[in-house]
């Protein structure tokens, strides 16, 4: 494969190009914001007259079809670069909005929400991993806050547009600014610093020639794993316990994630409460998670990435305990379900930048992508499973008790899972 890097530089540079790569991440985050499931869950379950359990299939069906597609999509990550696979991201995001919006059938509902899943994140974790090794926690803490951003200020702004417009009709307008907004800022979007002469953090190369592609940082204090040819392969990442420990801690936060996705919305609304209070719970979510991806990501330059983990993944499983007091109280003000959501929000993204950072750090460059895409495989995987699990606990009980319970439980066992991974101490 041709590699173009430029002439080694000797000093930092005054701009890094590293920071342009974070801003245009986080817009491509932030606009998925405005796509919010939960949003169009409630007027398109109405229109097409469906229940909540074959709707959520929807979703259910998506996440898993996307989830054995991930590892391969990693895997084209780790060959053409994530710049390339963003490109294709971006017609899928764009493309999903004009299927949903155009929609007459269910199976059109499948296939807009299948080229939905095909979000941004992928592409966006394995480029900073690569722009980023002693800035790592903070650099991808500081792109994971589109998405709470997204939610906070763009979820409004859809349930408005629905309530307005119509859902179909907002969908559309999405498409547009989709495309006009993203496509000429990804354009210019690199792959990694090495195309601009410097290695990560912008530290000064040497030794850098057209056949030797990624030569040596200057300090000597530098960790072994920042050479895009060092690091693990998938098989030799599987057979260790670290792994596995991460990838069921990421299919449990899935499951959390999938449900609160799809339900939380019309949750509220079963409770009394209006599609407008029911948003604001969404933008409560994004402005936790604001301040949670921010917070953990800071923490984890200095700790273990695995121990904050564990402590985002406690916080949460306390969100799930305040929503089964919330039920079961039947006048319980609504105040505690926003401290359920906002305990929720602090955790809801800021798990998915320590994941991949960890990734990075216990396997190295070598198939990061591969890597990545597997343990986000495993999130879909229990996206799925709680996108359905709310509908059919809803259908089978009339009420979300009994998940909210179980899910307190399976976050609780995430931060123990979180909390026994093996980090290496070279940071």
């Amino acid at each position: 494969m041709n590699i173009s890097v430029k002439t080694p530089r000797t000093d930092k540079p005054g701009f890094f190009y590293g920071w342009y790569t974070i801003a245009v991440s986080w817009f491509l985050l932030f606009l998925t914001g405005a796509l919010s499931v939960a949003i169009f869950f409630k007027p398109i379950l109405e229109e097409f007259q469906l229940d909540r359990a074959t709707l959520s299939s929807v979703q259910t069906v998506a996440l898993l079809i996307f989830a054995v597609a991930t590892p391969f999509l990693g895997r084209l990550i780790d060959r053409f670069g994530p710049r390339a696979i963003l490109f294709v991201s971006l017609g899928a995001q764009t493309l999903a909005s004009v299927v949903n919006g155009l929609a007459t059938s269910l199976w059109h509902l499948y296939v807009g929400r299948l080229l939905l899943e095909m979000r941004p994140v992928h592409g966006t974790q394995v480029l900073i991993n690569r722009w980023f090794v002693k800035k790592r926690g903070i650099a991808l803490g500081i792109v994971a806050t589109g998405v709470p951003i997204g939610i906070l200020v763009l979820s409004p702004v859809s349930q408005y547009l629905v309530l307005t417009w119509g859902w179909r009709e907002t969908l559309l307008f999405w498409a547009g600014v989709t495309v006009v907004t993203l496509l000429p800022l990804t354009l210019f979007i690199r792959d990694k610093p090495e195309e601009k002469g410097y290695g990560p953090d912008g530290e000064p190369l040497h030794g850098a020639t057209p056949f030797d592609p990624y030569p040596k940082l200057e300090t000597d204090a530098s960790p072994p794993k920042l050479t895009a040819a060092s690091g693990s392969r998938l098989a030799e990442a599987a057979r260790t316990g670290s792994f596995w420990l991460l990838s069921i801690t990421q299919l449990f936060c899935g499951v959390g994630c999938g449900f609160m996705m799809t339900h939380i919305v019309i949750f509220a609304t079963d409770m009394g409460y209006s599609e407008m209070i029911g948003a604001s719970l969404l933008s409560v979510q994004g402005g936790a998670n604001l301040f949670g991806v921010l917070l953990m990501g800071h923490m984890s330059d200095r700790i273990a990435r695995s121990r904050v983990l564990a402590l985002t993944h406690f916080i949460r499983s306390l969100s799930f305990v305040t929503a089964v007091i919330f039920v079961l109280f039947s006048d319980a003000s609504l105040w505690l379900l926003y401290v359920a959501v906002a305990l929720f929000g602090f955790g809801f993204f800021t798990t998915a930048p320590l994941a991949s950072g960890l990734v990075a750090d216990l396997f190295g460059n070598l198939q990061m992508g591969t890597i990545i895409g597997v343990t986000l495989s495993c999130h879909m995987i229990g996206m799925a499973i709680g996108a359905y699990a709310g509908g059919i606990t809803f259908e089978l009980t009339g009420s979300y008790y009994l998940f909210f319970l179980i899910q307190s439980i399976l976050e609780f066992l995430a931060a123990v899972f979180a909390f026994a991974i093996k980090q290496p101490t070279a940071h």
